[in-house]
Protein backbone atom coordinates (compact mmCIF):
# COMPACT_ATOMS: atom_id res chain seq x y z
CA UNK A 1 0.00 0.00 0.00
CA UNK A 2 1.76 2.79 -1.35
CA UNK A 3 1.75 5.99 0.65
CA UNK A 4 -0.68 9.08 -0.84
CA UNK A 5 0.92 12.33 -0.24
CA UNK A 6 -2.53 14.10 -1.20
CA UNK A 7 -3.71 15.84 1.87
CA UNK A 8 -6.32 14.47 3.55
CA UNK A 9 -6.74 11.75 0.59
CA UNK A 10 -6.78 8.10 2.32
CA UNK A 11 -5.09 4.94 1.45
CA UNK A 12 -6.81 2.15 1.10
CA UNK A 13 -6.36 -1.45 1.20
CA UNK A 14 -9.06 -4.59 0.94
CA UNK A 15 -7.85 -7.43 3.10
CA UNK A 16 -8.82 -10.68 0.77
CA UNK A 17 -8.27 -13.53 3.75
CA UNK A 18 -11.08 -15.46 2.56
CA UNK A 19 -12.73 -15.66 -1.05
CA UNK A 20 -16.15 -14.90 -1.47
CA UNK A 21 -19.21 -17.27 -1.81
CA UNK A 22 -22.70 -17.17 -3.31
CA UNK A 23 -24.49 -15.48 -0.34
CA UNK A 24 -23.42 -13.09 2.21
CA UNK A 25 -19.94 -11.68 2.28
CA UNK A 26 -17.86 -9.15 3.75
CA UNK A 27 -15.56 -6.69 2.31
CA UNK A 28 -12.60 -6.26 4.21
CA UNK A 29 -10.90 -2.53 4.03
CA UNK A 30 -7.87 -0.95 6.03
CA UNK A 31 -7.75 2.71 5.63
CA UNK A 32 -5.77 5.00 6.49
CA UNK A 33 -6.60 9.14 6.35
CA UNK A 34 -4.25 11.65 7.55
CA UNK A 35 -5.33 14.62 9.89
CA UNK A 36 -7.40 14.97 13.09
CA UNK A 37 -10.54 14.43 14.02
CA UNK A 38 -13.32 12.03 12.70
CA UNK A 39 -14.92 12.69 9.05
CA UNK A 40 -17.74 10.60 7.25
CA UNK A 41 -17.12 8.66 4.26
CA UNK A 42 -19.21 7.04 1.74
CA UNK A 43 -18.04 3.78 0.41
CA UNK A 44 -20.05 2.72 -2.88
CA UNK A 45 -19.12 -1.10 -4.06
CA UNK A 46 -20.63 -1.69 -7.32
CA UNK A 47 -20.47 -5.08 -9.83
CA UNK A 48 -21.18 -6.96 -12.28
CA UNK A 49 -22.45 -10.35 -12.13
CA UNK A 50 -21.16 -13.09 -14.85
CA UNK A 51 -24.84 -13.30 -16.22
CA UNK A 52 -24.12 -9.29 -16.58
CA UNK A 53 -26.82 -8.11 -14.21
CA UNK A 54 -25.87 -4.73 -12.50
CA UNK A 55 -25.43 -4.28 -8.38
CA UNK A 56 -24.38 -2.07 -5.93
CA UNK A 57 -24.39 -1.34 -1.79
CA UNK A 58 -23.46 1.99 -0.63
CA UNK A 59 -22.06 2.12 3.51
CA UNK A 60 -21.41 4.86 5.30
CA UNK A 61 -17.88 5.55 7.46
CA UNK A 62 -16.91 7.20 10.43
CA UNK A 63 -13.29 7.52 10.18
CA UNK A 64 -11.05 8.60 12.68
CA UNK A 65 -8.49 10.36 11.40
CA UNK A 66 -4.69 10.25 11.55
CA UNK A 67 -4.41 6.25 12.27
CA UNK A 68 -5.48 2.83 10.68
CA UNK A 69 -8.57 1.77 11.03
CA UNK A 70 -10.19 -1.53 9.65
CA UNK A 71 -13.84 -1.94 8.55
CA UNK A 72 -16.22 -4.54 6.44
CA UNK A 73 -18.51 -3.85 4.08
CA UNK A 74 -21.53 -6.56 3.89
CA UNK A 75 -22.09 -7.33 0.47
CA UNK A 76 -24.45 -10.55 -0.97
CA UNK A 77 -23.83 -12.48 -4.14
CA UNK A 78 -26.29 -14.24 -6.17
CA UNK A 79 -24.20 -16.14 -8.30
CA UNK A 80 -20.52 -17.74 -8.31
CA UNK A 81 -18.32 -16.74 -10.40
CA UNK A 82 -15.84 -13.73 -11.13
CA UNK A 83 -17.73 -10.47 -10.45
CA UNK A 84 -16.13 -7.40 -12.17
CA UNK A 85 -16.29 -5.05 -9.32
CA UNK A 86 -15.19 -1.16 -8.08
CA UNK A 87 -14.92 0.28 -5.10
CA UNK A 88 -15.01 4.30 -4.43
CA UNK A 89 -15.24 6.27 -1.42
CA UNK A 90 -16.69 9.82 -1.42
CA UNK A 91 -16.70 12.53 1.04
CA UNK A 92 -20.48 13.64 1.30
CA UNK A 93 -19.60 17.16 2.24
CA UNK A 94 -18.03 17.82 -1.09
CA UNK A 95 -19.92 15.36 -3.00
CA UNK A 96 -16.83 14.29 -4.70
CA UNK A 97 -15.28 10.95 -5.32
CA UNK A 98 -11.89 10.90 -3.40
CA UNK A 99 -10.57 7.07 -3.83
CA UNK A 100 -11.45 4.41 -6.39
CA UNK A 101 -10.23 0.98 -7.25
CA UNK A 102 -11.97 0.32 -10.30
CA UNK A 103 -10.35 -2.97 -11.28
CA UNK A 104 -11.88 -5.06 -8.76
CA UNK A 105 -12.74 -9.00 -9.18
CA UNK A 106 -14.56 -10.84 -6.72
CA UNK A 107 -14.22 -14.45 -7.41
CA UNK A 108 -17.34 -16.44 -5.74
CA UNK A 109 -17.41 -19.87 -4.96
CA UNK A 110 -20.66 -21.87 -4.61
CA UNK A 111 -21.57 -21.88 -0.71
CA UNK A 112 -21.34 -25.92 -1.55
CA UNK A 113 -19.81 -28.00 -4.60
CA UNK A 114 -20.20 -31.54 -4.73
CA UNK A 115 -17.93 -34.08 -7.46
CA UNK A 116 -17.08 -37.36 -8.64
CA UNK A 117 -13.16 -38.00 -9.23
CA UNK A 118 -13.91 -39.06 -13.34
CA UNK A 119 -15.00 -37.35 -16.05
CA UNK A 120 -16.32 -41.27 -16.93
CA UNK A 121 -16.02 -44.19 -15.42
CA UNK A 122 -15.03 -47.58 -17.33
CA UNK A 123 -13.04 -50.34 -15.05
CA UNK A 124 -12.40 -48.34 -11.72
CA UNK A 125 -13.60 -50.17 -8.24
CA UNK A 126 -15.30 -46.77 -6.74
CA UNK A 127 -16.35 -43.98 -7.49
CA UNK A 128 -14.95 -41.06 -5.26
CA UNK A 129 -17.06 -38.52 -4.11
CA UNK A 130 -16.06 -34.69 -2.33
CA UNK A 131 -18.54 -32.98 -0.63
CA UNK A 132 -17.14 -29.12 0.05
CA UNK A 133 -18.56 -26.65 2.36
CA UNK A 134 -16.86 -23.05 1.09
CA UNK A 135 -16.94 -21.71 4.66
CA UNK A 136 -16.03 -22.74 7.84
CA UNK A 137 -18.53 -24.14 10.14
CA UNK A 138 -17.74 -24.73 13.89
CA UNK A 139 -21.30 -26.78 13.92
CA UNK A 140 -21.30 -30.64 12.94
CA UNK A 141 -23.12 -30.86 9.65
CA UNK A 142 -24.92 -34.06 9.22
CA UNK A 143 -24.65 -35.34 5.57
CA UNK A 144 -26.18 -37.87 3.03
CA UNK A 145 -24.58 -38.87 -0.08
CA UNK A 146 -26.40 -41.54 -2.17
CA UNK A 147 -25.49 -43.19 -5.40
CA UNK A 148 -28.66 -43.18 -7.18
CA UNK A 149 -29.96 -44.65 -10.90
CA UNK A 150 -33.07 -43.25 -12.24
CA UNK A 151 -35.34 -43.49 -8.72
CA UNK A 152 -33.20 -46.21 -6.98
CA UNK A 153 -30.79 -45.61 -4.48
CA UNK A 154 -27.92 -48.12 -5.26
CA UNK A 155 -25.81 -47.26 -1.87
CA UNK A 156 -25.81 -44.57 0.83
CA UNK A 157 -23.29 -42.95 3.13
CA UNK A 158 -24.46 -41.13 6.50
CA UNK A 159 -21.36 -38.95 7.70
CA UNK A 160 -21.25 -35.97 9.98
CA UNK A 161 -19.58 -33.04 8.40
CA UNK A 162 -16.40 -31.59 10.44
CA UNK A 163 -14.94 -28.58 8.90
CA UNK A 164 -15.36 -28.03 5.75
CA UNK A 165 -15.16 -31.22 3.25
CA UNK A 166 -16.79 -34.95 3.75
CA UNK A 167 -15.02 -37.23 1.20
CA UNK A 168 -16.36 -41.19 0.35
CA UNK A 169 -16.45 -43.74 -2.71
CA UNK A 170 -19.13 -46.21 -3.71
CA UNK A 171 -18.19 -49.63 -5.09
CA UNK A 172 -18.14 -49.23 -8.91
CA UNK A 173 -16.80 -52.63 -10.19
CA UNK A 174 -20.24 -53.86 -10.46
CA UNK A 175 -22.28 -51.31 -12.34
CA UNK A 176 -23.73 -51.64 -15.68
CA UNK A 177 -22.93 -49.07 -18.03
CA UNK A 178 -24.99 -46.16 -17.67
CA UNK A 179 -25.72 -42.60 -16.00
CA UNK A 180 -25.44 -42.23 -12.34
CA UNK A 181 -26.40 -39.40 -9.77
CA UNK A 182 -24.23 -38.49 -6.66
CA UNK A 183 -26.94 -36.56 -4.83
CA UNK A 184 -26.24 -34.92 -1.19
CA UNK A 185 -28.16 -33.77 1.53
CA UNK A 186 -27.52 -32.33 4.47
CA UNK A 187 -28.91 -29.74 7.32
CA UNK A 188 -26.77 -26.72 7.54
CA UNK A 189 -27.93 -24.83 11.37
CA UNK A 190 -27.17 -21.60 9.14
CA UNK A 191 -29.05 -22.06 5.59
CA UNK A 192 -31.36 -24.74 6.42
CA UNK A 193 -31.68 -28.03 4.38
CA UNK A 194 -30.15 -28.54 1.20
CA UNK A 195 -28.88 -30.69 -1.78
CA UNK A 196 -26.83 -30.73 -4.85
CA UNK A 197 -26.49 -33.26 -7.56
CA UNK A 198 -24.07 -34.52 -9.99
CA UNK A 199 -23.79 -36.78 -13.15
CA UNK A 200 -21.61 -39.38 -13.55
CA UNK A 201 -21.47 -42.11 -16.25
CA UNK A 202 -19.93 -45.53 -16.97
CA UNK A 203 -19.24 -46.72 -20.20
CA UNK A 204 -17.46 -50.27 -21.88
CA UNK A 205 -14.34 -50.45 -21.65
CA UNK A 206 -12.64 -49.33 -24.66
CA UNK A 207 -9.05 -49.80 -26.25
CA UNK A 208 -8.20 -46.04 -25.91
CA UNK A 209 -9.45 -43.97 -22.93
CA UNK A 210 -8.32 -40.17 -22.13
CA UNK A 211 -10.06 -39.02 -18.79
CA UNK A 212 -10.01 -36.23 -16.73
CA UNK A 213 -9.08 -36.64 -13.17
CA UNK A 214 -12.05 -34.28 -11.54
CA UNK A 215 -10.04 -33.38 -8.14
CA UNK A 216 -7.10 -32.43 -9.84
CA UNK A 217 -8.00 -31.13 -13.16
CA UNK A 218 -5.26 -33.72 -14.90
CA UNK A 219 -5.72 -35.97 -17.75
CA UNK A 220 -5.45 -39.43 -17.55
CA UNK A 221 -4.56 -41.51 -20.61
CA UNK A 222 -4.95 -45.25 -20.35
CA UNK A 223 -5.05 -44.48 -16.82
CA UNK A 224 -1.85 -43.17 -16.58
CA UNK A 225 -1.28 -39.73 -15.53
CA UNK A 226 -0.14 -37.67 -18.03
CA UNK A 227 1.03 -33.43 -18.23
CA UNK A 228 1.10 -32.51 -22.22
CA UNK A 229 4.57 -30.59 -23.74
CA UNK A 230 3.49 -30.22 -26.67
CA UNK A 231 4.38 -28.07 -29.83
CA UNK A 232 2.32 -26.33 -32.79
CA UNK A 233 2.72 -26.71 -36.24
CA UNK A 234 4.13 -30.40 -35.99
CA UNK A 235 4.74 -32.52 -39.03
CA UNK A 236 5.48 -36.08 -39.28
CA UNK A 237 8.86 -36.03 -40.19
CA UNK A 238 9.60 -33.84 -37.10
CA UNK A 239 8.07 -36.35 -34.82
CA UNK A 240 11.01 -38.69 -33.69
CA UNK A 241 13.37 -35.54 -33.27
CA UNK A 242 10.68 -33.43 -31.26
CA UNK A 243 10.06 -36.82 -29.15
CA UNK A 244 13.95 -37.03 -27.72
CA UNK A 245 13.46 -33.60 -26.98
CA UNK A 246 11.21 -34.44 -24.31
CA UNK A 247 7.89 -33.11 -26.43
CA UNK A 248 5.25 -35.66 -25.94
CA UNK A 249 2.21 -33.81 -27.87
CA UNK A 250 0.95 -31.27 -30.04
CA UNK A 251 -1.04 -30.27 -33.24
CA UNK A 252 -0.45 -29.07 -36.84
CA UNK A 253 -2.61 -26.12 -36.41
CA UNK A 254 -5.35 -27.17 -39.61
CA UNK A 255 -1.90 -26.89 -41.67
CA UNK A 256 -2.80 -30.46 -42.94
CA UNK A 257 -5.63 -31.94 -45.25
CA UNK A 258 -6.79 -35.25 -45.68
CA UNK A 259 -4.05 -38.18 -45.88
CA UNK A 260 -1.53 -35.71 -44.52
CA UNK A 261 -3.29 -35.70 -41.04
CA UNK A 262 -3.66 -39.73 -41.42
CA UNK A 263 0.05 -39.83 -41.78
CA UNK A 264 0.92 -37.60 -38.69
CA UNK A 265 -1.76 -39.78 -36.63
CA UNK A 266 0.24 -42.91 -37.77
CA UNK A 267 3.86 -41.46 -37.39
CA UNK A 268 2.49 -39.98 -33.63
CA UNK A 269 1.37 -43.55 -32.57
CA UNK A 270 4.46 -44.93 -33.95
CA UNK A 271 6.78 -42.27 -31.88
CA UNK A 272 4.80 -42.05 -28.84
CA UNK A 273 3.35 -38.59 -29.35
CA UNK A 274 -0.30 -37.61 -28.26
CA UNK A 275 -1.99 -35.53 -30.67
CA UNK A 276 -4.84 -32.37 -30.70
CA UNK A 277 -6.97 -33.89 -33.97
CA UNK A 278 -8.50 -30.84 -35.75
CA UNK A 279 -11.76 -29.99 -36.49
CA UNK A 280 -11.15 -26.10 -37.22
CA UNK A 281 -11.13 -25.82 -40.46
CA UNK A 282 -14.46 -27.67 -40.51
CA UNK A 283 -16.23 -24.70 -38.81
CA UNK A 284 -13.53 -21.69 -39.25
CA UNK A 285 -15.53 -18.68 -40.55
CA UNK A 286 -18.28 -20.28 -42.14
CA UNK A 287 -21.69 -19.45 -42.04
CA UNK A 288 -22.81 -23.05 -40.33
CA UNK A 289 -20.42 -25.64 -39.27
CA UNK A 290 -19.75 -28.73 -41.46
CA UNK A 291 -21.60 -30.90 -38.67
CA UNK A 292 -21.55 -34.08 -41.73
CA UNK A 293 -17.61 -33.59 -42.40
CA UNK A 294 -16.99 -33.72 -38.31
CA UNK A 295 -18.79 -36.22 -37.90
CA UNK A 296 -16.92 -38.18 -40.39
CA UNK A 297 -14.05 -37.36 -39.05
CA UNK A 298 -14.54 -38.28 -35.65
CA UNK A 299 -15.69 -41.62 -36.85
CA UNK A 300 -12.65 -42.52 -38.91
CA UNK A 301 -9.66 -41.30 -35.71
CA UNK A 302 -12.03 -42.10 -32.52
CA UNK A 303 -10.23 -45.22 -32.15
CA UNK A 304 -6.61 -43.92 -33.24
CA UNK A 305 -3.60 -44.69 -30.67
CA UNK A 306 -2.42 -41.33 -31.25
CA UNK A 307 -5.61 -38.59 -30.11
CA UNK A 308 -5.54 -37.03 -27.25
CA UNK A 309 -8.34 -34.87 -27.77
CA UNK A 310 -10.59 -33.09 -30.43
CA UNK A 311 -9.42 -29.71 -31.15
CA UNK A 312 -12.87 -28.22 -31.88
CA UNK A 313 -12.23 -24.47 -32.50
CA UNK A 314 -9.38 -21.80 -32.28
CA UNK A 315 -10.01 -18.69 -30.80
CA UNK A 316 -14.11 -18.92 -31.35
CA UNK A 317 -14.64 -15.11 -31.31
CA UNK A 318 -11.60 -14.41 -33.75
CA UNK A 319 -13.41 -16.95 -36.55
CA UNK A 320 -16.96 -15.63 -35.94
CA UNK A 321 -18.36 -18.62 -34.56
CA UNK A 322 -21.15 -18.64 -32.19
CA UNK A 323 -21.32 -20.00 -28.80
CA UNK A 324 -24.39 -21.87 -29.72
CA UNK A 325 -22.42 -23.77 -33.12
CA UNK A 326 -19.19 -24.39 -30.73
CA UNK A 327 -22.16 -26.48 -28.17
CA UNK A 328 -23.29 -27.98 -31.20
CA UNK A 329 -20.51 -29.25 -32.26
CA UNK A 330 -19.39 -30.43 -28.24
CA UNK A 331 -22.54 -32.50 -28.17
CA UNK A 332 -21.97 -33.96 -31.75
CA UNK A 333 -18.38 -35.18 -30.53
CA UNK A 334 -19.53 -36.71 -26.83
CA UNK A 335 -22.54 -38.77 -29.03
CA UNK A 336 -19.97 -40.25 -31.38
CA UNK A 337 -16.85 -40.47 -28.82
CA UNK A 338 -17.47 -40.14 -25.04
CA UNK A 339 -13.96 -41.42 -24.46
CA UNK A 340 -11.65 -38.59 -25.27
CA UNK A 341 -12.15 -34.90 -24.09
CA UNK A 342 -12.76 -31.87 -26.37
CA UNK A 343 -10.03 -29.04 -26.42
CA UNK A 344 -10.57 -25.49 -26.98
CA UNK A 345 -8.34 -22.27 -27.46
CA UNK A 346 -10.11 -18.87 -26.50
CA UNK A 347 -7.57 -15.81 -26.28
CA UNK A 348 -10.42 -13.51 -25.26
CA UNK A 349 -11.07 -13.43 -21.61
CA UNK A 350 -14.11 -11.91 -22.02
CA UNK A 351 -15.71 -14.80 -23.86
CA UNK A 352 -14.22 -17.81 -21.58
CA UNK A 353 -17.77 -18.21 -20.02
CA UNK A 354 -19.70 -17.74 -23.03
CA UNK A 355 -17.72 -20.82 -24.66
CA UNK A 356 -17.23 -22.56 -21.42
CA UNK A 357 -19.47 -25.43 -22.15
CA UNK A 358 -18.32 -26.61 -25.35
CA UNK A 359 -15.13 -28.08 -24.28
CA UNK A 360 -13.72 -30.09 -21.49
CA UNK A 361 -10.38 -28.94 -21.38
CA UNK A 362 -9.81 -24.80 -21.89
CA UNK A 363 -6.39 -23.69 -23.45
CA UNK A 364 -5.85 -20.17 -23.14
CA UNK A 365 -2.88 -18.55 -25.74
CA UNK A 366 -1.43 -15.41 -24.42
CA UNK A 367 0.91 -13.70 -26.23
CA UNK A 368 1.85 -10.34 -24.34
CA UNK A 369 5.40 -9.73 -25.65
CA UNK A 370 6.26 -6.72 -26.42
CA UNK A 371 2.66 -5.22 -26.45
CA UNK A 372 1.18 -6.11 -22.64
CA UNK A 373 2.41 -6.72 -19.60
CA UNK A 374 3.86 -10.02 -18.81
CA UNK A 375 1.79 -10.35 -15.96
CA UNK A 376 -1.11 -10.55 -18.35
CA UNK A 377 -0.45 -14.64 -18.14
CA UNK A 378 -0.84 -15.16 -14.81
CA UNK A 379 -3.97 -13.31 -14.97
CA UNK A 380 -5.64 -14.80 -17.57
CA UNK A 381 -4.54 -17.99 -15.96
CA UNK A 382 -6.93 -17.02 -13.01
CA UNK A 383 -9.97 -15.66 -15.03
CA UNK A 384 -10.10 -19.01 -17.03
CA UNK A 385 -10.13 -21.49 -14.03
CA UNK A 386 -12.19 -19.53 -12.21
CA UNK A 387 -14.84 -19.45 -15.11
CA UNK A 388 -15.39 -23.27 -14.88
CA UNK A 389 -14.99 -22.82 -11.09
CA UNK A 390 -11.74 -24.91 -11.49
CA UNK A 391 -13.86 -27.72 -12.53
CA UNK A 392 -11.87 -28.42 -15.79
CA UNK A 393 -8.34 -27.98 -16.78
CA UNK A 394 -6.56 -25.34 -18.31
CA UNK A 395 -3.91 -25.16 -20.47
CA UNK A 396 -1.32 -22.23 -21.51
CA UNK A 397 -0.35 -21.81 -25.10
CA UNK A 398 2.82 -19.82 -24.55
CA UNK A 399 4.17 -17.33 -26.86
CA UNK A 400 7.33 -18.60 -28.20
CA UNK A 401 7.51 -16.36 -31.45
CA UNK A 402 8.04 -12.51 -32.54
CA UNK A 403 8.73 -10.23 -34.82
CA UNK A 404 5.67 -11.26 -37.41
CA UNK A 405 2.25 -9.30 -37.66
CA UNK A 406 2.12 -7.05 -34.48
CA UNK A 407 4.60 -8.53 -32.21
CA UNK A 408 7.54 -6.47 -32.67
CA UNK A 409 10.00 -8.92 -31.42
CA UNK A 410 10.27 -11.92 -29.87
CA UNK A 411 10.60 -13.22 -26.02
CA UNK A 412 13.50 -13.38 -24.15
CA UNK A 413 14.55 -16.70 -23.02
CA UNK A 414 14.05 -14.73 -19.74
CA UNK A 415 10.42 -13.68 -20.45
CA UNK A 416 9.52 -17.00 -21.61
CA UNK A 417 10.31 -19.04 -18.70
CA UNK A 418 8.43 -16.00 -16.84
CA UNK A 419 5.29 -17.06 -18.81
CA UNK A 420 5.92 -20.97 -18.81
CA UNK A 421 6.13 -20.28 -14.51
CA UNK A 422 3.57 -18.04 -14.64
CA UNK A 423 1.26 -20.60 -16.03
CA UNK A 424 2.35 -23.31 -13.37
CA UNK A 425 1.69 -21.55 -10.46
CA UNK A 426 -1.29 -20.53 -12.04
CA UNK A 427 -2.42 -24.13 -12.16
CA UNK A 428 -1.57 -25.33 -16.09
CA UNK A 429 -2.41 -28.72 -16.40
CA UNK A 430 -0.73 -28.98 -20.00
CA UNK A 431 1.61 -26.78 -21.65
CA UNK A 432 2.36 -26.03 -25.40
CA UNK A 433 4.19 -23.64 -27.16
CA UNK A 434 3.40 -21.77 -30.44
CA UNK A 435 5.43 -22.65 -32.23
CA UNK A 436 7.90 -25.33 -33.94
CA UNK A 437 10.10 -23.11 -36.69
CA UNK A 438 12.30 -24.15 -39.36
CA UNK A 439 16.00 -22.94 -39.35
CA UNK A 440 14.73 -20.11 -42.22
CA UNK A 441 12.20 -18.88 -39.45
CA UNK A 442 14.77 -17.69 -36.93
CA UNK A 443 13.65 -13.97 -37.22
CA UNK A 444 10.66 -15.03 -36.12
CA UNK A 445 12.02 -17.70 -32.58
CA UNK A 446 15.90 -16.43 -32.42
CA UNK A 447 18.06 -19.77 -31.97
CA UNK A 448 18.41 -18.61 -28.32
CA UNK A 449 14.33 -18.95 -27.87
CA UNK A 450 14.32 -22.07 -29.61
CA UNK A 451 16.89 -23.46 -26.96
CA UNK A 452 15.19 -22.20 -24.36
CA UNK A 453 11.76 -23.99 -25.42
CA UNK A 454 14.06 -27.48 -25.80
CA UNK A 455 15.38 -26.76 -21.60
CA UNK A 456 11.76 -26.10 -20.42
CA UNK A 457 10.62 -29.43 -21.81
CA UNK A 458 13.22 -30.98 -19.92
CA UNK A 459 12.16 -29.18 -16.99
CA UNK A 460 8.27 -29.68 -17.42
CA UNK A 461 9.15 -33.42 -18.35
CA UNK A 462 10.74 -34.08 -14.71
CA UNK A 463 8.04 -31.57 -12.91
CA UNK A 464 5.36 -33.40 -14.70
CA UNK A 465 4.52 -35.71 -11.57
CA UNK A 466 4.52 -33.02 -9.54
CA UNK A 467 2.51 -30.45 -11.32
CA UNK A 468 -0.40 -33.02 -11.96
CA UNK A 469 -0.88 -32.85 -8.28
CA UNK A 470 -3.72 -30.65 -6.34
CA UNK A 471 -3.22 -27.83 -5.38
CA UNK A 472 -2.07 -27.37 -1.42
CA UNK A 473 -3.81 -24.37 0.09
CA UNK A 474 -1.89 -22.18 2.37
CA UNK A 475 -3.80 -20.11 4.44
CA UNK A 476 -0.99 -17.17 3.44
CA UNK A 477 -0.07 -15.67 0.23
CA UNK A 478 3.00 -14.05 -0.29
CA UNK A 479 3.68 -10.36 0.99
CA UNK A 480 4.40 -9.04 -2.31
CA UNK A 481 1.62 -8.98 -5.28
CA UNK A 482 4.51 -9.45 -8.04
CA UNK A 483 5.22 -12.86 -6.42
CA UNK A 484 3.12 -15.59 -6.85
CA UNK A 485 3.40 -19.04 -5.48
CA UNK A 486 1.46 -22.42 -5.56
CA UNK A 487 2.84 -25.38 -2.83
CA UNK A 488 2.06 -29.31 -4.50
CA UNK A 489 2.73 -32.26 -2.62
CA UNK A 490 4.59 -35.27 -3.90
CA UNK A 491 5.26 -38.19 -2.10
CA UNK A 492 5.44 -36.97 1.01
CA UNK A 493 7.45 -33.65 0.02
CA UNK A 494 6.30 -30.54 -0.56
CA UNK A 495 6.82 -28.33 -4.00
CA UNK A 496 6.96 -24.38 -3.70
CA UNK A 497 6.74 -23.24 -7.30
CA UNK A 498 7.40 -19.11 -7.60
CA UNK A 499 7.15 -16.64 -9.91
CA UNK A 500 8.24 -12.73 -10.26
CA UNK A 501 6.35 -10.60 -12.68
CA UNK A 502 8.28 -7.42 -11.63
CA UNK A 503 11.16 -6.12 -13.47
CA UNK A 504 13.40 -5.81 -10.28
CA UNK A 505 13.98 -7.96 -7.40
CA UNK A 506 11.42 -9.17 -5.11
CA UNK A 507 11.17 -10.77 -1.61
CA UNK A 508 9.32 -13.71 -1.18
CA UNK A 509 8.26 -13.93 2.44
CA UNK A 510 5.40 -17.02 2.94
CA UNK A 511 4.17 -18.40 6.16
CA UNK A 512 4.04 -22.15 5.85
CA UNK A 513 0.81 -22.44 7.69
CA UNK A 514 -1.70 -25.05 7.33
CA UNK A 515 1.28 -27.33 6.21
CA UNK A 516 3.19 -29.60 8.69
CA UNK A 517 5.87 -28.34 10.32
CA UNK A 518 9.05 -28.08 7.40
CA UNK A 519 13.03 -29.06 8.56
CA UNK A 520 14.22 -28.83 5.26
CA UNK A 521 14.26 -26.60 2.15
CA UNK A 522 16.61 -27.39 -1.32
CA UNK A 523 16.59 -25.52 -4.29
CA UNK A 524 15.15 -27.59 -7.50
CA UNK A 525 15.22 -24.99 -10.23
CA UNK A 526 16.55 -21.65 -10.41
CA UNK A 527 18.90 -19.07 -8.49
CA UNK A 528 17.01 -18.23 -5.44
CA UNK A 529 18.56 -19.10 -2.33
CA UNK A 530 15.99 -19.73 0.14
CA UNK A 531 15.63 -19.51 3.81
CA UNK A 532 13.68 -22.08 6.23
CA UNK A 533 12.87 -20.33 9.72
CA UNK A 534 9.80 -20.20 12.35
CA UNK A 535 7.85 -21.42 9.21
CA UNK A 536 8.64 -19.06 6.98
CA UNK A 537 10.40 -19.72 3.56
CA UNK A 538 11.80 -16.83 2.17
CA UNK A 539 14.31 -16.14 -1.12
CA UNK A 540 15.19 -13.08 -3.02
CA UNK A 541 13.85 -14.04 -6.69
CA UNK A 542 15.94 -11.67 -9.09
CA UNK A 543 13.73 -9.26 -12.38
CA UNK A 544 11.22 -12.01 -13.99
CA UNK A 545 13.08 -14.81 -11.64
CA UNK A 546 11.57 -18.24 -11.08
CA UNK A 547 12.05 -21.14 -8.83
CA UNK A 548 11.22 -24.24 -7.71
CA UNK A 549 12.01 -25.35 -3.98
CA UNK A 550 11.39 -28.91 -2.56
CA UNK A 551 10.17 -28.76 1.54
CA UNK A 552 10.70 -31.75 3.56
CA UNK A 553 9.00 -32.11 6.85
CA UNK A 554 10.87 -32.03 10.27
CA UNK A 555 11.94 -35.29 11.41
CA UNK A 556 12.58 -36.67 7.57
Amino acid sequence: MAPNTTPDVPTVQIIQEQLPIVGDNLLDLQLFRPGTGSRLLLALLEWETPSGEQHKVEHRLQVPQGRLVRYALPYRLAEAGIHRAALRLYDPEIDTPIHAIEELHLFARPTWELSGDRSYYTVEDEIRFRLRRNRWADTTIPVTVELQRGDEVLDRLDVNMIGQEVAGAFAADALLAGRYELVARWLDPVGGADSLAVACEKFAPAAREVKIDLFSQSLLVDGKPFFPIGLYWLRADILAPMRQLHFNSGDYYYKLRGEEVAALMDAAAVEGMQILLELTEYARRKPEPDYRAIAALVKRYRQHPALLAWYLVDEPAETKMAPASALAIYELIRELDPYHPVYLVNNRPHTYAAYSDASDILAIDVYPIPNYSISQVGDYMERARWTSLERKPVWLIAQAFGGVEHWARSPTATELRNMIYQGLVGGAKGVLFYRYCEENERHIQPLALWREVQRLAVELAELGPVLLQEEHSLEAQPTSGEVAVAIKEYKGDFYAFAVNVAEDTRQLDLRLEGLPPMGRVEVVRGQAVPTLANGRLAAELEPLGTAVFRLQAAGI
